[in-house]
């Protein structure tokens, strides 16, 4: 098996790329949810009982 392995990327390098990118990606996934979560919460409020605190 040795033989088969040449200089490039081994199966365990790629699959730990492969993990960190999709780990950002979902990341940023998440990210762009949960902001909306959030503006759709801030619209949608009884605005007379709840004061919007801080909107960033």
């Amino acid at each position: 098996m040795q033989d088969y392995i040449t200089n490039g990327l081994t199966l365990k390098e790629i699959e730990q790329s492969l993990f960190r990118h999709m780990q950002k990606q979902y990341g940023h996934l998440l990210q762009q949810v949960l902001e909306e979560i959030d503006r759709t919460l801030a619209e949608q409020r009884d605005k007379k009982r709840y004061a919007l605190k801080d909107k960033r």
